[in-house]
């Protein structure tokens, strides 16, 4: 990171002589460049014996408005805004191909096609919090879906804040009394050794109403806005999701046994009759119980079948 945004990422005031000193420029050039980032948006206040400061903009999401947010080591540290982009999973992976730190991110204001499970699209309207995180996880292929079921308990326990009773249906949707507010998309690029990359994506229905969406969805859907009835700070919203998700990625892969103990508890699949689409194959049943590896354990006429992937139906008990 460049000297002057580690200075205002900090959140603190600095002055133009100790930004000059660690740029190794003139105090001119420092204010030249002030005025640059001004000028992109970002709010930076200048008070005669303070110095400088940035006051990030409520659901501010410039790369510096982000990382004043953040609370998080790695996870968010490298951050990329794109205005539009036809997805931040392709775009990630570019990055991702070319060597980029673990912990990127690329948020994106609006995508054209949006990805979803099965190469479904997602609907990506302005208003959303839609970005991917690329994870150099130290984890066997099998147990990489582990991260599907943590960035569930993140985002759960991040809507919680704002009370918002969130629930999770295996394997990677975040639902609000039944509707999706929440999708979830892991893609990882591995060889029969090891992980080389995952790229997690997150769409998240926020700061716009799901009346605005696609006839096709708009019943099935929800946000935070038709919840709370009010805007929220996205940035604040995202921070807080990364700090909660790397509080388990770090423990890995001990925290297994405690990340699924969270989802257990915020999960409205187990205990409840399912269908679920696998593969061509139909499979219907009582959903037990997650596996270690992320798996779904589901009790059948024929027994329990573990099921690794697949659309799920919960079926209505009255």
């Amino acid at each position: 990171m460049r000297p002057l945004d580690r200075l205002l990422a900090e959140g603190k005031f600095f002055s133009g002589s100790v930004a000059a000193s660690q740029m190794g420029v003139s105090r001119a050039a420092v204010s030249k460049q002030i005025a640059r980032l001004r000028k992109e948006g970002y709010l930076i206040e200048s008070v005669r014996g303070k110095g400088y400061v940035l006051v990030p903009r409520f659901d501010g999401l410039l790369p510096l408005e982000i990382l004043a947010r953040l609370r998080t080591r790695v996870l968010g540290r490298n951050p990329t805004l794109l205005d539009t982009v036809d997805s931040t999973q392709n775009f990630l992976r570019g990055l991702a191909e070319q060597g980029a730190a673990e912990g990127t991110l690329v948020v994106a204001l609006e995508q054209r096609s949006g990805k979803g499970r099965a190469s479904r699209c997602w609907s990506s309207p302005p208003g959303g919090l839609w970005f991917s995180l690329l994870l150099r996880p130290s984890l066997p292929i099998h147990q990489v879906s582990i991260l599907t079921l943590m960035f569930g308990v993140a985002v759960a326990r991040a809507l919680m804040l704002h009370g918002i009773p969130a629930s999770l249906k295996w394997p990677n949707d975040v639902l609000v009394r039944g509707r999706k507010i929440c999708g979830i998309l892991l893609e990882a690029s591995s060889d029969p050794e090891k992980v080389e990359y995952v790229i997690a994506g997150i769409g998240l229905n926020v700061n716009f109403s799901t009346a605005d969406l696609p006839d096709e969805v708009k019943e099935r859907a929800v946000s935070t806005l038709d919840i709370l009835g009010r805007r929220l700070d996205r940035a604040e919203l995202l921070s807080t999701i990364l700090m909660h998700a790397e509080a388990m990625y770090e423990g890995l892969p001990s925290s297994i046994s405690g990340i699924l103990d969270a989802w257990r508890l915020f999960s409205c699949t187990l205990g409840a009759p399912v269908t679920i689409s696998s593969y061509g194959r139909i499979i219907e049943g009582k959903a037990l119980d997650v596996a270690q590896d992320g798996a779904l354990l589901v009790e059948t006429e024929g027994g329990v079948e573990k099921v690794y992937s697949g659309d799920v139906t919960i079926k209505s008990t009255t």
